[in-house]
């Protein structure tokens, strides 16, 4: 099914408010990892307890492989951890995009070394989204303990360079920065360089909460609650095979089902998630506190969309990695 009329079917279950979509969920969230080499003071992955911090089975990727195929438009390799982590992410991009998936990585690029960047550029990822939150070196060291920006630009640069000397399409690299930026010179210049050498987009996102899991990060999110998408529209798969109809939704607490136990469609249209969506259809989220803490749905919209994250989601939703470069 191509992609817009995959999306239609799937915005109009979403605008009816059908309790079983008759479409598969559009986008997933898959966990390959949750463990990271950060600790970063906006992401509740730091408070992740130890025993959540694994690598997802490969007999849960392997059934997500088989579920995914004709089914789902867009895959996220990622959730809760940094994807470079996990040893064998190549060999899983690979078999993801040959069922038929278009495949997107997000990563906090501090382990773009030699070797990572040739693993990415062999199993060609459609899209690889850099977070790096801020272009000033103060503010990053700040924000990613451990980390050092310069460090992380001269692994981006390197993977930019080498996609260009061996003429590849793919993948189409993003890079994401989060909330108020310092536009002074050093941000320009550095900005200038990558996009010199083929940097496809520039993405800035405002800060969220997690559903509650993070104080303080949500300055939009104060506004009148509106239906949230996500329930109409993907799916997560954490790193246990714990299936949940949010990536906000950090540590499974809304949970729809176990893999491999059961099925993706099984979870997707099953009595949790029509319970979900009859809350959210009717305002009534009094048991669903994750919901009801999330600053998401109290943001501008749209035609009930989110407007904040729409010129993305239609550039990686609808025309994927055909992105345009950034201004």
């Amino acid at each position: 099914m191509p992609p817009l009329v995959r999306l239609s079917r799937q915005l109009l279950s979403f605008w009816r408010g059908e309790l079983s979509p008759g479409v598969a969920p559009f986008r997933l969230w898959v966990d390959i990892t949750s463990r990271c080499n950060l600790a970063c003071t906006s992401c509740p992955q730091r408070l992740l307890p130890p025993e959540q911090r694994r690598d997802m089975p490969p007999q849960v990727l392997a059934r997500l492989v088989g579920e995914c195929a004709g089914r789902v438009g867009l895959v996220n390799l990622f959730h809760r951890g940094e994807p470079l982590l996990h040893p064998e992410l190549g060999l899983w991009v690979r078999r993801f995009r040959a069922a038929g998936c278009a495949v997107r990585i997000h990563t906090n690029a501090t382990l773009l070394d030699r070797g990572r960047v040739a693993m990415l550029l062999a199993a060609g990822p459609d899209l690889l989204t850099c977070s790096l939150d801020t272009l000033h070196a103060g503010d990053y060291a700040a924000a990613r303990r451990g980390a050092r920006l310069e460090r992380v630009l001269a692994g981006l640069a390197y993977l930019l360079a080498a996609r260009r000397r061996l003429g590849l399409r793919r993948p189409r690299v993003g890079l994401l920065l989060m909330g108020p930026q310092r536009r002074d010179p050093a941000y320009r210049d550095r900005l200038a360089r990558l996009r010199a050498l083929g940097l496809d987009r520039l993405l800035w996102r405002a800060p969220h909460n997690w559903a509650g899991a993070v104080d303080g990060v949500a300055p939009l999110g104060a506004g009148r609650r509106h239906r949230c998408t996500f329930p109409w529209y993907g799916l997560a798969v954490l790193s246990d095979g714990r299936v949940t109809p949010c990536p906000q939704d950090f540590f499974g607490k809304l949970a729809l089902g176990l893999l491999p136990e059961g099925g993706l469609l099984e979870a997707w249209r099953g009595a949790a998630a029509q319970r979900l969506r009859a809350a959210h259809r009717q305002g009534r989220l009094q048991r669903f506190p994750v919901c009801l803490a999330c600053d998401r749905i109290r943001r501008p919209t749209l035609l009930g969309l989110p407007r904040e994250h729409l010129k993305n989601f239609l550039a990686e939703s609808i025309v994927g990695a055909a992105v345009r470069r950034p201004r």
